[in-house]
């Protein structure tokens, strides 16, 4: 029987490649920098350092950004490779949770790139991480907790606690966001299914 063939993750910070993508997707698209950060709801000058590959954005900047270019978070993350995708323990980019300096920063374990409809993400949530910005997109979530108790907050009102063993299937389209529901760290799996460009 034959070995499959992989391609490992290793990387531990998201690369240049963001930035690079951002800006040929705005010249592309024939918009300003000031247009592209009025539609993501950020600031101009935070468009210029992404795209200069100086500064990062957190996962809910990402998805407006993309949404704002009229693509995907997975194809401004990285080229699609057709091999399987495996991600070692402890391996895969880290992209922080909010814009504080205590962020969550959860572990991509799964491939980028244009037509990848899913992200995999490994979150370990501590009682002093910053708050997670609210966060939506096109698509579907499913969360599961490995280990610890969170709750997950929707902005219409409504919540949903989690503990060890539990796990969620939800709209992506309402605005939400995890918190702990008590002072144990927990680690939890989620997987977002965004609908092609």
């Amino acid at each position: 029987m034959g070995t499959l063939a992989a391609v490992t993750s290793t990387a531990s910070q998201p690369s240049d490649h963001v930035g690079q993508e951002v800006r040929a997707r705005r010249v592309a698209a024939q918009l300003s920098i000031a247009e592209l950060a009025r539609r993501a709801e950020v600031s101009a000058a935070f468009i210029s350092q992404l795209e200069a590959g100086r500064t990062s954005m957190s996962i809910a900047t990402l998805y407006r950004v993309a949404a704002a270019l009229g693509c995907t978070a997975n194809s401004l993350l990285g080229t699609r490779d057709p091999h399987p995708h495996l991600t070692r323990a402890g391996a895969g980019p880290r992209l922080p949770a909010s814009g504080g300096d205590h962020s969550q920063r959860p572990r991509l374990l799964s491939r980028t790139g244009e037509q990848v409809l899913i992200e995999a993400y490994h979150y370990v949530m501590h009682p002093d991480d910053d708050e997670q910005e609210w966060f939506h997109h096109g698509g579907e979530d499913f969360v599961y907790v490995v280990s610890g108790n969170v709750v997950i907050e929707f902005d219409d009102g409504n919540e949903v606690a989690l503990s060890a063993g539990d796990s969620l299937h939800h709209d992506g389209t309402v605005p939400h966001r995890w918190v702990l529901r008590d002072a144990e760290p927990a680690e939890v799996l989620a997987v977002i299914a965004a609908p092609p460009e």
